[in-house]
C-alpha cells in the first residue's frame, strides 16, 4: 500500500496475525464456501444475511471479534469500500470496509452480451462478503502474504471485515509498464486495464496505473479486481479473445 495514502494515525492495536494472517484468509473462505455450501445449488450464491452470520460465528471461534473501539478514530476514505490507517509498528495498512460494502465482482448479464453493432460489455457488481473473500485469496495467490484477515467487526446489521496490507513506497508505472508485466506472466490484455489468463482461469480488473506500484524489480497490484470467471462469463472472455475483440466495463450499484 503506498505510503501517501494516510497522514493519520493514532494508538490501536497492532497485528496480531503475523503470516498466519494470509491463512486466516485463506480459512475464512474455506469456512464460507463449506458452510454454505449444504443446502444445495438451489441456494446458491447464498444472502448475505447467510454469508455474514457463518463468517461472524467463524470469526467468533477464533477470538477474531473486534470492537468498533479497536479502530482508530481517525482515517482517510481508501476508494469505494474502505477506510485506511497506517499501523506504524508493523508498517502496514489496515483496511476495514465500509458501510456494507465489500468491493465489485466482475460478470455479464446474458442480456449483455454484444450484437455485431454494440461494444461487448460486461459490468462490475456490487461484491458480497464471499466474494471479497474470494479476491483477497487471488491477491495473495498473485503477491504472497498481500492481504492479512486481521479481524471482525459486527456492528447493528453491519458486518465490517478489517485486513492489512504493508506499506510500499509510490514508485509510479506506467500502462506499458503494467501491460508488459502481465504478459510476462502470461497474461492476455482483454481491455483497458484487464487481464486475462487461460492456464488458470484467472481474470484481473481494475488494474491500473494507480493500483499498481513498483517494488524493487517487480510490480504490486496491490488494490486490483482478480476473479476466476464461470459460465457464461467465462465463455464470453474466451470467445472474445479468440475473435479479437476487446471488451468494455460497465459500472453498476446493483448487486449481483
Amino acid at each position: 500500500m503506498p505510503d501517501e495514502r494516510s497522514s493519520e494515525h493514532t494508538d490501536h492495536p497492532a497485528s496480531q496475525q503475523g503470516e498466519a494472517g494470509a491463512d486466516l484468509v485463506a480459512q475464512a473462505l474455506a469456512h464460507l464456501r463449506g458452510s454454505l455450501s449444504g443446502d444445495g445449488p438451489a441456494s446458491w450464491p447464498p444472502t448475505l444475511a447467510r454469508q455474514k452470520a457463518s463468517l461472524t460465528e467463524w470469526a467468533q471461534g477464533l477470538d477474531l471479534l473486534l470492537a468498533p473501539a479497536d479502530l482508530p478514530s481517525k482515517s482517510i476514505k481508501g476508494g469505494q469500500e474502505h477506510d485506511l490507517w497506517h499501523e506504524e509498528a508493523a508498517d502496514r495498512y489496515w483496511k476495514s470496509t465500509r458501510n456494507g460494502v465489500f468491493g465489485l465482482q466482475p460478470g455479464i448479464e446474458l442480456a449483455l452480451v454484444s450484437s455485431a453493432e454494440d461494444a461487448r460489455r460486461f459490468h462490475l457488481w456490487e461484491a458480497s462478503p464471499l466474494e471479497y473473500l474470494e479476491r483477497l485469496q487471488l491477491h495473495n495467490l498473485l503477491v504472497p502474504d498481500l492481504n492479512r484477515f486481521e479481524g471482525l467487526i459486527v456492528q447493528s446489521d453491519e458486518l465490517i471485515i478489517v485486513t492489512s496490507q504493508p506499506r510500499f513506497d509510490i514508485i509510479p508505472v506506467t500502462t506499458q509498464e503494467i501491460d508488459r508485466w502481465f504478459a510476462s506472466l502470461g497474461f492476455e490484455k482483454i481491455t483497458s486495464a484487464a487481464y486475462y489468463r487461460t492456464a488458470d482461469n484467472l481474470g484481473v480488473f481494475d488494474a491500473h496505473d494507480r493500483n499498481l506500484v513498483r517494488f524493487e524489480d517487480t510490480l504490486i497490484p496491490f488494490d486490483v479486481i482478480p476473479c476466476q470467471p464461470a459460465g457464461g462469463f467465462r465463455e464470453f472472455i474466451k470467445q472474445t479473445l479468440a475473435e479479437g475483440h476487446t471488451l468494455q466495463a460497465i459500472r453498476t450499484t446493483h448487486t449481483s
